[in-house]
């Protein structure tokens, strides 16, 4: 008989953002293996999901539908029910929020731990109090799981992190890099590189504080004749963003793109001079390997993974030294030759990661559990 195995599949798909990816990629990707036939796959999904993930993935898997949404109360007290009467031999909860009453085998992955230095009131919409009560079951919740479970990060960085913290065995956390989304690099592999750059900058992503976008809002008070672009949805910390850049009188120079469909991001990225990049602090960042595959040279900050994922194929900066970024873009700007260097080290860079051997990775780790 097949084991079994059930994925927690809720978080599927570009609206759940890089969660979403991973989950999406994830198990396309294991579809393709050779040893994927040998046990019997049950995703867990949102019923209004259900049609485009069948599309997505066929008839390779068994489905069963839910409304117990993520990161409620519901999720905790009845979807540990409603996965032992699938009775599966091994679990994979593909983010941290996996029920704590459910205490069979299984294997989590770990995106990051941001929540556990980017914190306090400038970083939710809650009222302090109630923030302050689910922050404290965050942490509680995040120990226990990391304690009493396999755990998959997406960097090695996060790995040394859980290690060194939580005093775990090196066997109990195992690395899967990440890597771009197929449909980029479908779609780009025939594109012509633009030569002649426009001056303008690129941000893509949430405005939380630890994405630190102040630090370019403060580079472009030096560089007058450079534009940001910002592709993310509107939200309260956008809103919050666009106070701050009409108190250091930007306005003119700061544009909100919102949601983009597929043939304006592509031509965004491909005129841009560069990504910027100014995060504190990543779990694996696919930002700057999408830009990468968009012909788009990257300014990245040398912060906590960053390094480690893009390698040598960007220009760093130190993400508290609005100077070193202004001195970074100029060096770009005026060097048309680094671009391309540039652009040419960041194809090299993605062939590095695949969802292929991100899969063979996830079923070693299934294989070894089991």
């Amino acid at each position: 008989m097949k084991k079994h195995i059930v994925v927690d599949a809720r978080l599927y798909g570009s609206k759940h953002t890089g969660i979403g990816r991973y989950t999406k990629n994830l198990l396309k990707a294991l579809t393709e293996l050779s040893d994927f036939k040998k046990y019997k796959f049950t995703l867990i999904i949102y019923k209004n999901l259900e049609d485009k993930i069948k599309k997505d993935l066929d008839d390779n898997f068994n489905y069963v539908t839910t409304n117990i949404n993520h990161y409620s109360l519901k999720e905790q007290l009845f979807l540990p029910f409603l996965i032992y009467k699938l009775k599966p031999d091994l679990v994979h909860f593909t983010h941290f929020n996996k029920p704590i009453l459910y205490f069979k085998k299984s294997v989590v992955t770990i995106h990051d731990l941001i929540k556990h230095f980017s914190k306090g009131k400038d970083t939710t919409t809650k009222n302090q109090f109630l923030y302050q009560i689910k922050y404290f079951f965050y942490l509680i919740l995040t120990r226990i799981i990391i304690i009493k479970n396999q755990i998959i990060v997406p960097s090695n960085y996060w790995r040394d992190f859980l290690i060194k913290k939580y005093y775990l065995k090196n066997s109990s956390v195992i690395t899967t890099h990440e890597a771009v989304d197929p449909t980029f690099l479908i779609n780009t592999k025939n594109e012509t590189v633009v030569k002649n750059p426009q001056n303008y900058l690129v941000y893509t992503g949430n405005l939380y504080p630890h994405k630190n976008i102040i630090i370019v809002l403060k580079a472009l008070q030096k560089l007058p004749e450079i534009k940001l672009k910002i592709i993310c949805a509107r939200d309260f910390f956008s809103e919050k963003l666009s106070k701050q850049i009409n108190h250091l009188h930007l306005k003119k120079q700061v544009e909100f793109l919102g949601y983009l469909d597929d043939q304006k991001f592509k031509d965004v990225y491909k005129n841009a001079l560069a990504l910027v990049h100014p995060s504190l602090m990543e779990g694996f960042s696919l930002t700057g390997l999408e830009a990468m595959a968009l012909n788009c040279p990257v300014i990245s900050s040398n912060s906590s993974c960053l390094p480690e994922i893009y390698g040598d194929s960007v220009l760093y900066f130190d993400p508290n030294n609005s100077d070193e970024l202004v001195q970074k873009i100029n060096q770009l700007k005026n060097n048309l030759e680094l671009r391309q260097k540039l652009i040419n080290l960041g194809h090299q860079q993605i062939k590095k990661y695949s969802w292929n051997k991100t899969a063979k990775e996830t079923m070693a780790v299934y294989e070894k559990l089991l």
